[in-house]
């Protein structure tokens, strides 16, 4: 019997994976194709890819993901270094959390110095001796003991300290001022007792052979004289990285390292490399190559060879995530933002389809171009060919790809777009694109902001047109273009001085403007005569009943009924949610809040991001929160909410948060048009005894009705589907959990017109 029961657990297994995420399980998507550094441990490599790390076993060649659902309590980790002394990976966060990574992986947290809410921290560099962390901060030094797992202490000296290294006796340490050391034996707490060594400064500093070796970022290598600190060139060069590791010292730049293996004896390696960082240990060179992951080498003569291909798990490129949407089954993702003080993000574009991620190729793009590639804020899949694809710009026009690759870029030189300072010395850095988004007909709609025509089409046939409209000059920040259910535009504006909402109805003919009608919205009453001025229109969508979900930065709107919107007696909906106390008082649902991001599901709720308070769902006709998710009470990485998408298939909810993509299921799905018991799937299917989730029934047709009886016929519970998921916790109407056995799943359509029965069984 026990035999039985292990099968039944290890089916159940698989068919949950099989079907995809758990109803109500999260999961995480961490970009982990850019390689930064690296520190080999035994038999282990840990890497770290702009903020997040994972773990390759040269042995069994396992790659161990590390995220908030397995154990870390952050993200965006700054730097890593290993205590060999305790044996653990001390990590730290860009907001001063730090994680302590065992070598079974378990992790523990030490959070007081994030707690400590330090209004302006900066983690510069992290350094280990014996059992000691010292985090260098831009006031000072901060040490922990990683074995007892306590802070010591903080030397706040008030200066910006670049790096730092102890020998257990003292502290050394460089700062945008110039050099100091600290004697342990003395209070370091006051700053007095530091004694400054001289105006040189470096960035990077590692102990070799006893003897002290820094360097200056894209500069010589030095060694330090440790009673003077007088620096001598140990090397001329510009060089990158630095690194000491199994009794060899490493440095050089993209052409040339250096491996020493004694001062004043190295070997020259001449050769065109991409390393972001370089480790040895045990014959092996392990290589963090930015865009082209970690790599092992080793020395052949004068040459590093590669010994296996680049190590880069599946993932995004990069943790950016502020334009989302599905076309079909793919998600179409788009990394930049309009927000002009980060125009410095990289160019990212990527997909994801069938649990696999498509990045498209950086390669080439600022060669051909002469530009930077960045600020990528939309894209748009040519409905004619899924492989063509559209890419915006804040800054730089509009990009074409076809197979993930670069193909041409759009300007002011070569379309109608415009630059909105042609008189400037770099005109081709102000051509703003924004919002892409294809008409029924194959047009690709656009808007190039600031300028005096925002609507630009590039039409099904090659050409290009412009719309002018009196009310749209100059307008800025339009991040959103959608097509309603009756094939009308409207359009966002994000600005301070502009926000608003515009519609235009265009008769299905672009180039003839006579027949439009088109209207400007930016003040407003609700439905109550209150008055409303948001500053910003940051989101919108249609839901199922063709009502417009509008997020602005003081609250959630409505537009009930699109066909009024031009109307002098229009009004914007608020939903009110009754206090429930007694009176006949009723509050505006999220009346105030920061509204980020609005996504409808296959049950016609809303998914809707906040600025700095997680998301919520609320319910078909916004009466009840559902889920409010935030970092405290879930696994999200961030409050910060900037895109949400809704898996039309599945139900799984992808939320692109500021530090990255988080997934959760979700208990609705699309529906099917038509009840079919090929279609419905259900699981788990055999139910564990150790099984506490929520059984699902997918591929119901909308509102299908359901019930689960005993084989006799005895009702044990009935609901209704999620768009075409029904969800049960295995418990009956009681609230009691159901014996082992089998039961029925009988699914009715809405009509009552089609009944199926599936079964389930349950185990203890």
């Amino acid at each position: 019997m026990k035999k039985y029961i292990l099968f039944f657990v290890l089916l159940a297994g698989y068919i949950s994976t099989l079907f995809g995420q758990a109803i109500g399980s999260w999961k995480a998507y961490p970009a982990l194709q850019i390689a930064t550094y690296n520190v080999p441990v035994g038999n282990k490599i840990y890497s770290l890819c702009n903020g997040n790390l994972f773990s390759y076993n040269t042995q069994d060649t396992e790659v161990y993901v590390y995220d908030r659902l397995n154990g870390l309590n952050d993200a965006d980790i700054q730097f890593i270094r290993y205590d060999d002394t305790t044996g653990k990976l001390v990590l730290i966060y860009e907001n001063g959390n730090v994680d302590l990574v065992y070598s079974d992986d378990d992790i523990s947290n030490m959070k007081q110095l994030k707690d400590k809410n330090y209004s302006n921290l900066n983690i510069n560099n992290l350094a280990i001796e014996g059992k000691t962390a010292y985090i260098c901060t831009n006031f000072g030094i901060i040490s922990l003991d990683t074995e007892q797992e306590i802070f010591n202490s903080t030397y706040d000296i008030g200066l910006n300290v670049k790096c730092c290294l102890s020998d257990g006796k003292l502290i050394y340490m460089s700062t945008d001022e110039g050099s100091y050391k600290g004697d342990l034996s003395l209070n370091l707490l006051d700053k007095n007792n530091w004694k400054r060594m001289g105006d040189f400064t470096f960035d990077q500093i590692v102990s070799f052979q006893n003897e002290l070796i820094c360097l200056k970022n894209n500069s010589n290598l030095y060694q330090l004289d440790k009673d003077t600190w007088t620096p001598t060139v140990l090397q001329n060069g510009a060089f990158t990285f630095l690194s000491c590791n199994d009794n060899m010292l490493l440095t050089g730049n993209a052409s040339k390292i250096y491996a020493y293996t004694a001062i004043g004896q190295y070997k020259e390696i001449v050769q065109p490399n991409v390393f972001n960082y370089l480790t040895y240990y045990k014959g092996t060179y392990w290589a963090s190559q930015n865009l082209h992951g970690l790599q092992p080498y080793t020395l052949s003569g004068d040459r590093l060879t590669a010994t296996l291909s680049a190590i880069q798990p599946d993932s995004p490129v990069r943790d950016y995530f502020c334009n989302m949407h599905y076309e079909g089954n793919r998600l179409l993702v788009a990394g930049g933002d309009l927000n002009y003080n980060s125009l410095n993000r990289d160019g990212t574009v990527m997909y994801y389809e069938d649990e696999k991620w498509h990045n498209f190729s950086e390669d080439s793009i600022v060669e051909k171009t002469q530009q930077k590639y960045n600020n990528t804020t939309s894209i748009a899949q040519d409905p004619a060919d899924p492989m063509h694809h559209y890419v915006s710009s804040a800054g730089h026009g509009l990009y074409e790809f076809k197979d993930l690759k670069f193909v041409k870029k759009y300007d002011y030189t070569n379309s109608p777009l415009k630059t909105i300072l042609p008189d400037d010395k770099y005109p081709m850095n102000y051509v703003r694109c924004d919002a892409l988004q294809y008409d029924s007909d194959g047009n690709l709609w656009m808007v190039n902001t600031e300028v005096d025509t925002i609507l630009v089409v590039l039409k099904n046939n090659g050409q290009w047109t412009k719309l002018y409209y009196k009310e749209l000059q100059k307008a800025p920040n339009a991040t959103q273009i959608f097509f309603d259910s009756k094939g009308r535009m409207w359009m966002n504006s994000k600005r301070l001085d502009w926000g608003g909402m515009f519609f235009l109805d265009y008769n299905g003919t672009i180039d003839d403007t006579s027949d439009d009608t088109h209207y400007l919205r930016q003040k407003f009453t609700n439905q109550d005569g209150v008055a409303y001025d948001p500053n910003y229109y940051n989101c919108f969508a249609q839901d199922l009943d063709d009502q417009i979900w509008v997020g602005t930065n003081i609250g959630l709107f409505i537009i009930a009924d699109p066909e009024k919107f031009t109307q002098s007696d229009f009004t914007y909906t608020q939903i009110k949610i009754p206090r429930n106390d007694g009176t006949n008082y009723a509050d505006y649902l999220l009346n105030g809040v920061n509204i980020s991001a609005i996504a409808v599901d296959a049950a016609n709720r809303k998914w809707i991001g906040t600025a700095s308070d997680g998301i919520y769902l609320v319910s078909a006709d916004g009466q009840e929160v559902l889920q409010h998710f935030t970092t405290e009470n879930s696994p999200l990485i961030s409050d910060e909410i900037q895109s949400i998408a809704v898996d039309p298939q599945t139900g799984e909810i992808m939320i692109g948060t500021f530090l990255g993509l988080m997934s959760y299921k979700s208990d609705a799905s699309t529906p099917e048009e038509e009840l079919n018991k090929n279609n419905v799937k259900v699981y788990p299917n055999p139910v564990s005894p150790d099984f506490n989730g929520v059984i699902a029934v997918e591929g119901l047709t909308q509102n299908a009705e359901v019930k689960i009886t005993t084989i006799t016929g005895q009702l044990v519970y009935s609901g209704y589907s999620n768009g075409g998921t029904f969800t049960w916790n295995g418990r009956n109407k009681s609230g009691k959990r159901v014996s082992s056995g089998v039961y029925n799943i009988i699914s009715t359509n809405a009509e009552g017109k089609k009944a199926i029965v599936n079964r389930i069984t349950f185990i203890h």
